[in-house]
């Protein structure tokens, strides 16, 4: 995400794939992933019941050039009419970064900051210029009602004054599901930004990013920030200090494994002991996980208790992360 200031069409890109964050983190629930440039949309979110919400992104490089933005809504319906001939379409949302979206100067009021409204709610000097681009052009296949436009405060090269409504979505996000690890909000939406835009580029448009592999970054830094000081107390080891320096990539490998995480978080469930007893009476029934591992069987030992010690200590954040994103 680099050199965003180059052009109007690198500004272009970088609010559809900050919008697309936006749009997946306010539907993070019902969502099961997000595509951005999809094969009928700017940004396409298939959520569980398998239907999808189609948007288009559209932003002004000025925010008070207002010059093109009947323009630009235009192309905007007519994609999303488009899309909605597919018939699995929930939401159709346009989003832009212009606070006078509809180029009328009574209306501005009502798209004052990060703005979200329905067709029925947006006034009716609105509501009449969409009718009317939509019966102009033929755009009969969209259906109004399941309309709605977003404005997003998007300008500027302070790149921190451009994400701060982004940072401010991500912040909530992170707030939902109890995060407040000092630092991780930037680094996860930095980490988003680059997903997403990776994503953007892949020629083949079947490719998208699920919520779990949205979400997981987000429980890696989590872990990787939190956990290891609160477990360590506990943890009565003098060379733990050193099997973590050495062994550092097998011990990330397999506490941020979806499937050893399951593994031992069922089995801690069944045996119905606290953390450490478990850790003390069951690290042998794992000794699989370190098979690879040139060591003795000290080292190696602690090598498994560490492992299982960080996954039960770090179930606690994975917990309420998963739920807040319904994962």
């Amino acid at each position: 995400m680099s050199d965003r200031n180059a052009s109007a069409a690198a500004f272009g890109w970088d609010f559809q794939v900050n919008s697309a964050m936006l749009l997946m983190l306010e539907n993070i629930r019902e969502a099961k992933s997000v595509r951005v440039e999809g094969a009928d949309e700017d940004i396409e979110i298939v959520l569980q019941d398998q239907s999808k919400i189609y948007a288009q992104a559209k932003a002004v490089v000025k925010p008070d050039d207002y010059s093109n933005v009947i323009e630009k809504l235009t192309k905007a319906l007519e994609t999303l009419s488009l899309a909605a001939k597919n018939g699995d379409g929930s939401l159709f949302t346009y989003m832009t970064n212009s606070a006078n979206p509809f180029n009328n100067q009574r209306t501005i009021s009502y798209f004052t900051g990060r703005t979200h409204l329905g067709y029925d709610e947006l006034p009716d000097s609105a509501q009449k210029k969409i009718e009317e681009i939509i019966q102009q052009k033929g755009y009969t296949d969209l259906n109004m009602h399941h309309l709605d436009v977003r404005v997003i405060p998007f300008y500027g090269n302070d790149l921190k004054n451009r994400y701060k409504e982004i940072q401010a979505c991500v912040n909530e996000f992170l707030s939902e599901v109890n995060v407040a690890s000092q630092g991780i909000n930037t680094e996860i939406m930095q980490i988003w930004q680059r997903d997403l835009f990776q994503n953007a580029t892949q020629t083949d448009r079947a490719i998208s990013i699920s919520k779990k592999e949205m979400i997981w970054p987000l429980i890696v830094l989590v872990v990787d920030k939190a956990v290891a000081s609160e477990y360590k107390k506990d943890f009565n080891d003098d060379e733990i200090d050193d099997i973590e320096r050495k062994y550092k990539l097998i011990i990330n490998q397999n506490t941020l494994s979806y499937e050893m995480i399951s593994r031992v978080m069922t089995d801690h469930r069944k045996s119905k002991q606290k953390p450490k007893e478990f850790v003390e009476n069951h690290w042998n029934e794992y000794l699989d996980v370190v098979n690879s591992v040139e060591a003795d069987e000290q080292t190696k030992e602690s090598l498994v208790k560490i492992i299982l010690y960080r996954i039960l200590v770090q179930r606690h954040y994975i917990r309420d992360i998963k739920r807040g994103a319904n994962l």
